[in-house]
């Protein structure tokens, strides 16, 4: 049988049965060679010999919940063995578990030092009491069971370092799968958060024109039925709109590059005149300038500053109180900077909202949204009331190299 296969098989015996094998095995092998040995002028071995030699396996039962003290109560019955002049044993077999069990459990100089004391002990006894001869004590006998226990000595302490090392392996895998799990975790965070913020920009700004216009057709039906008709039309264009904007948002989550790069087109500053259109449908006065010399910003840049101007004017359509909304956009050698400032009577108005809040004065998610995208890029993004009234979303986004 080879060394794996009889490691998996003791793996598999409980230690108690282990534990009291050893015992047994240690108890024969001392009685055996208490009742075999013969040496002249030693005492012939008697029931108290033999109840050390017994009592030598039995203190073996505790080795793993006490290794030091069994292996001390071991030593001290083989002194007190050879303190009454029985003939001597094999102290390396007698003390060998004992001795294994406690540097295998990480107590190696303590035992070194105890299994140390005691040869040096029997030497001393064996060459002055017993008179035998120095030269065949340390040829013949001390030579031989030293290098045997420092040989079950260190054998303990390899068997050690072998299962700490296993263990800290484990402990770093554990470690590890954690990191790739918490990982995991806020990938798929992110990634709903993003999703989150994309499917909101695309449907808000439509559906708030749409919800304006609904209301309009609602009021004029009975009156002005020619205006109602006009906002249906708009009703079914802004419809038209949204569903193209949501088929293209959700092939573009569907088909990603690996690097996460879509595939498709996404919206860009340049796509902007669309987006103060459908603001002029709803009944807002549009302003729009650019300052700088225009220049292809990272894909990253661009997108975000189109959903920013997007989200500040949805808000703005909301807010029943602005009539016209300026938006400007500066291109700086650094970054973009994206202004959005209308001439409403700012948050808190009746059917109003200011950036960031629903029609009808609840919070929403606008805002956050923004805030996310420009922290996730290094810029800032300040949003308040205007100087002289209304309210004001300013953003600048950084043109890191990067990000082209």
């Amino acid at each position: 049988m080879s060394v794996r296969a009889l490691r998996a098989l003791l793996r598999g015996v409980p230690p108690s049965l282990l534990d009291g094998a050893l015992a047994v095995l240690v108890a024969v092998a001392a009685t055996t060679m208490i009742a075999v040995s013969a040496e002249p002028g030693a005492r012939p071995p008697d029931a108290p010999a033999y109840a050390i030699g017994a009592g030598m396996g039995l203190v073996l039962l505790a080795r793993r919940t006490r290794p030091m003290p069994v292996l001390v109560a071991s030593c001290a019955l083989v002194l007190v063995y050879h303190s009454l002049a029985y003939p001597s044993l094999s102290v390396a077999i007698v003390l060998g578990v004992a001795t294994y069990t406690a540097a295998e459990r990480g107590h190696f100089g303590r035992a070194a030092v105890i299994v140390g004391a005691l040869s040096l002990y029997s030497l001393g006894y064996r060459a002055i009491v017993a008179q035998d001869p120095v030269l065949s004590l340390l040829v013949e006998k001390a030579a031989l069971q030293a290098a045997l226990l420092a040989a079950v000595l260190f054998l303990g302490e390899a068997a050690r370092s072998r299962q700490a090392l296993a263990e800290e392996v484990r402990e770093r895998l554990r470690i590890a799968q954690e990191a790739r799990e918490a990982e995991a975790e806020r990938r798929v965070e992110a990634e709903r958060l993003r999703i989150a913020r994309e499917l909101h920009d695309v449907i808000a700004h439509t559906v708030t024109v749409i919800q304006v216009h609904a209301q309009v057709a609602h009021e004029l039906f009975e009156e002005r039925p020619e205006r109602s008709r006009q906002a249906v039309a708009v009703i079914r264009e802004a419809s038209v709109e949204a569903m193209r904007e949501l088929r293209s948002t959700i092939g573009l989550l569907r088909h990603l590059d690996p690097d996460g790069e879509p595939r498709s087109p996404v919206p860009r500053l340049s796509s902007v005149r669309d987006l103060t259109t459908m603001a002029e449908r709803a009944g807002l006065r549009v302003g729009w300038s650019t300052r700088g010399e225009p220049y292809d910003l990272p894909v990253a840049v661009d997108a975000s500053a189109y959903r920013i101007i997007q989200e500040s004017v949805t808000n703005v359509i909301r807010h029943s109180g602005a009539g016209a909304v300026e938006i400007s956009v500066s291109y700086e050698p650094s970054g973009v900077s994206v202004e959005v400032v209308d001439d409403g009577g700012g948050p808190g108005e009746a059917g109003g909202g200011g950036p960031g809040e629903a029609g009808g004065g609840s919070p929403g998610h606008g805002l956050t949204g923004m805030r996310e995208r420009v922290a996730a890029l290094g810029g800032h993004l300040s949003a308040g009331p205007a100087t002289g009234g209304g309210f004001r979303v300013h953003a600048w986004l950084p043109a890191k190299e990067g990000y082209r």
